[in-house]
């Protein structure tokens, strides 16, 4: 295992570790460590606590919330945990098993190579399909990671069948899913040391909405269910077993361009009901075209909203699928001379770019407000609200932010009604209102009945948006758990909630 010891200022070539996507830039560590396999983990864990040295966990730096952002100690890279050890099959389910330091991109190209069922054409492939494919297997587990097509294939959760996780102490836990639950909310963990830990799951309600903020907590839970989501706060991921879906056979990918936004909503709260066979639904705003038009001078100029869709289809129900479509786009003017289509992998691609090009845009102009202003960073509201509050909450956004002239944007997934309300601040006055309104924005969202963080977790950014969610006892709650498990709370100090928690 390469360590490096020193401060990381004066370290060259190593600044980059010191920050990840949310552009949040802190602190320095003393070590710098890369692990090879899961001994070297465990021996330099069980060093930082003897030492009581707090450990930040890095892998891609793709989280836009801070969680790999050091703000003191050592900072642990688990960029060489990169096998994938192959499929196996569990009954009729494919999995595969892989380190926590392999990318999805990787992943995604291993399964496309991978031969399944031998001479027949059938295919798996994994659902989750983030924004930012570089991202690693381990930081999609620690997130609960969604993405476009969570719509129909739900978050990393629903896929992750086993984990193996190193606590602070050097302990190894080998966790498979429907093998440990809770009674009640007690839970009780047989380390590899033979020793006993006991938990009292947290008794707060989670939204019933798509949900990524805090500690996931239910009566009679999973164990694994703990620690997906946990943002490294409970132990390191080192391994996890994927389960797969089968892959669709045909897949069309349609942009419909609309004048105004409720053409918008209204046309995609139609289509959700008829279109049982919909894998996608995403949303962009007028904002989101005013960042796009200068890269792609081909998009609709009298166009103000789109939908972006996938839907599966066979040859027996296309004609019938495209027919209803039409219908709905002509009744909230639009049409299929407003819609851009695609079945060919490569016009998938290119539709599918359109909507990866927006946090792409967001995150350069916000990089050449930075250069001026280095204070600002990202102000991008994560929430999701229950289906029957989503129009509410956008007309709340409209109400709070148009006013004020700032230049923000609604987009992402409005299958799941939960859209990314990013607001780019040009100065320092407008950064410091922007914050004001994101926690107006994650009060409101609670009073709906919804989440602070639907996708992204907390990270050290949005920890009073947690309290506004579940309030002081239920982060009491959660450092209760951490404590059990992580007794000095060196893994990664400040993901979730403050340090006062682990003080009380």
């Amino acid at each position: 295992m390469r360590i490096i010891e020193g401060k990381t200022n004066i370290i060259s070539g190593f600044l980059t570790y010191l920050q990840d996507e949310s552009k949040l830039s802190f602190g320095d560590v003393e070590y710098l460590a890369f692990p090879e396999n899961e001994n070297d983990v465990c021996e330099f864990l069980k060093f930082c606590r003897d030492k009581n040295i707090p450990v930040t966990i890095s892998n891609g730096k793709t989280g836009v919330v801070g969680g790999a952002v050091p703000v003191a100690g050592a900072l642990m890279s688990l960029e060489k945990f990169n096998k994938i050890f192959g499929v196996n099959k569990n009954g009729d389910e494919y999995r595969v098993r892989l380190e926590s330091g392999v990318s999805l991109d990787e992943f995604y190209k291993f399964l496309e190579n991978e031969n399944f069922s031998g001479s027949t054409p059938l295919k798996y492939f994994y659902p989750v399909d983030v924004t930012e494919s570089t991202a690693k297997i381990g930081g999609t587990v620690s997130t609960n990671a969604s993405g476009e097509r969570s719509f129909k294939y739900g978050p990393t959760r629903n896929w992750v069948r086993s984990l193996r996780v190193v606590l602070s102490d050097g302990n190894v836990l080998s966790i498979e899913r429907g093998k440990i639950f809770a009674d009640g909310y007690d839970l009780e963990i047989k380390l590899s040391d033979g020793s006993i830990k006991k938990i009292k799951i947290p008794n707060y309600k989670m939204p019933s909405v798509k949900n990524a903020a805090g500690y996931y907590a239910k009566k009679n839970m999973d164990l694994i269910d703990l620690f997906v989501g946990s943002e490294g706060t409970l132990g390191v991921v080192t391994e996890v077993e994927l389960a797969l879906a089968k892959k669709p056979e045909n897949i069309i990918v349609l942009l419909a361009f609309f004048p105004q936004e409720q053409n918008a909503m209204n046309f995609f709260f139609e289509c959700k009901t008829i279109l049982k066979s919909a894998v996608v639904f995403e949303y962009f705003d007028k904002g989101a075209f005013e960042l796009l038009r200068p890269k792609m001078a081909d998009l609709p100029s009298a166009q103000n909203s789109a939908i972006f869709f996938e839907i599966e289809y066979t040859d027996d129900n296309l004609e019938n699928t495209m027919s209803a479509i039409g219908k709905l786009l002509k009744k909230n003017n639009s049409s299929m001379d407003n819609t851009w289509g695609g079945f060919e992998k490569k016009d998938i691609e290119k539709i599918r770019q359109i909507r990866h090009s927006i946090p792409e845009t967001i995150n350069e102009t916000l990089a050449r407000t930075k250069q001026k202003y280095p204070a600002i960073h990202k102000i991008s509201a994560d929430i999701a609200v229950p289906a029957e509050n989503f129009l509410e909450m956008v007309s709340y956004y409209k109400s709070k932010l148009e006013p004020l002239k700032l230049q923000y944007t609604l987009f992402g997934h409005i299958g799941e009604h939960h859209l990314h309300m990013n607001i780019l601040p040009r100065n320092n006055k407008e950064f410091f209102k922007a914050k004001e309104l994101h926690l107006d924005f994650a009060k409101k969202a609670v009073l709906l009945g919804g989440t602070v963080s639907a996708e992204h977790g907390i990270g050290k950014i949005k920890h009073q948006y947690l309290e506004i969610m579940y309030g002081k006892k239920g982060l009491k709650e959660m450092a209760e758990v951490k404590k059990v498990l992580d007794p000095k709370g060196i893994l990664n100090r400040g993901n979730i909630f403050n340090e006062e928690y682990l003080n009380a």
